[in-house]
């Protein structure tokens, strides 16, 4: 059966503690918090306390911008606060958002990222063991020394689950190698998920000898649900706006042949407001980008992606939006997927 998610969003307690609890008696599997205007823990914890089965997932945890150690403590942490219900999402995220916000350095993410792994595994490993002491790493881009440190994580830490997620080829077939599922971008496109992403995520798993069915994978979808599709596609246009104007996405969007759109709303975005961008956005690259139309195409659509998933998280279009339509258009998603 296949399992929906939803994203925990924003508030003060109260607020989000009613909505997990809403989410979960209304069927959702799990529940995602993101990092990006605070730390992905501290909303995930609020839901915990509020809900009694539902999961919880970080979606993204920024894995570049904190220490390794600190990252594994959250996590163990979190997991413990909610009965083991905690699943670590990890990503590198862009590399502006990461130098130019985070003031951190973004030199070779991928093998960054792989590291952060297995220090993670590391520090999971002597928590859930209850061992005496943690080994020191000695790595590329990491060295840690724990002497001195006496673990004491509590009787109930466990190996965190620890899901990577992906734009392209390399973050795919790294999560295949080495995480234990992946989770695909919310602009990821039918066909590259079916050409390029699974078939990288099959290859990082073959790589390392490991059984793609023990892995998960999770499609973040993003939604556009209008009577008229030409109406469904026009809402979508923020959202390509947006990640259109990420240096670092240039090859995603040349692969798809809007190289020379992404060129244009880079240059646009430097002088002008994502509001203003929208317009720069055609609708065939909404309609690739996101999944438009009305409510019959677009649950069809959920459901020939979804066959190649575990979970799904679909979401309203996020970017240049009025917060009434992204409102409703949450609330048709929802009906779209429980009736």
């Amino acid at each position: 059966m296949l399992k929906c998610w939803a994203p925990v969003g924003r508030g003060n307690a109260e607020a989000i503690g009613e909505r997990a609890k809403r989410l979960e008696d209304r069927g959702y599997s799990g529940i995602i918090g993101n990092q990006v205007y605070g730390p992905p823990w501290a909303s995930l914890a609020v839901a915990a306390a509020s809900t009694s089965s539902i999961e919880l997932e970080t979606g993204i945890a920024m894995a570049l911008v904190r220490s390794p150690f600190e990252t594994a403590c959250a996590a163990i942490e979190l997991d413990d606060i909610s009965n083991g219900r905690f699943t670590l999402g990890l990503g590198t995220a862009p590399q502006t958002w990461t130098e130019d916000f985070f003031g951190q350095d973004f030199v070779q993410p991928i093998s960054r990222l792989r590291e952060v792994i297995e220090i993670l595994r590391l520090v999971f490993e002597a928590a859930a063991t209850n061992a005496d002491s943690i080994p020191d790493y000695c790595g590329e881009h990491y060295q840690l020394s724990f002497t001195g440190l006496h673990p004491n994580f509590g009787a109930n830490a466990r190996q965190v689950p620890i899901w990577v997620a992906s734009l392209r080829e390399r973050l795919c077939e790294l999560a295949g190698e080495c995480a234990d599922g992946f989770i695909g971008h919310s602009i990821w496109s039918r066909w590259w998920l079916i050409e390029r992403a699974l078939p990288a995520f099959h290859r990082g798993a073959a790589k390392a000898d490991r059984n793609i069915e023990d892995l998960d994978i999770q499609l973040w979808l993003t939604a556009s649900i209008d009577a008229d599709p030409t109406v469904a596609a026009r809402r979508a246009r923020g959202n390509v706006a947006f990640y259109a104007s990420i240096p670092s996405y240039r090859s995603y969007f040349d692969a798809h042949g809007f190289g020379k759109l992404f060129d244009t709303l880079v240059e646009a975005r430097r002088s002008a407001p994502l509001d203003q961008c929208v317009e720069l956005v055609p609708l065939e690259a909404a309609q690739t980008f996101a999944i438009c139309g009305t409510s019959d195409e677009v649950g069809q659509e959920i459901e020939n992606i979804a066959k190649h998933a575990n979970s799904i998280c679909v979401k309203p279009p996020m970017w240049g939006i009025e917060v009434r339509d992204a409102s409703e258009q949450a609330q048709q998603i929802d009906r779209l997927l429980f009736g």
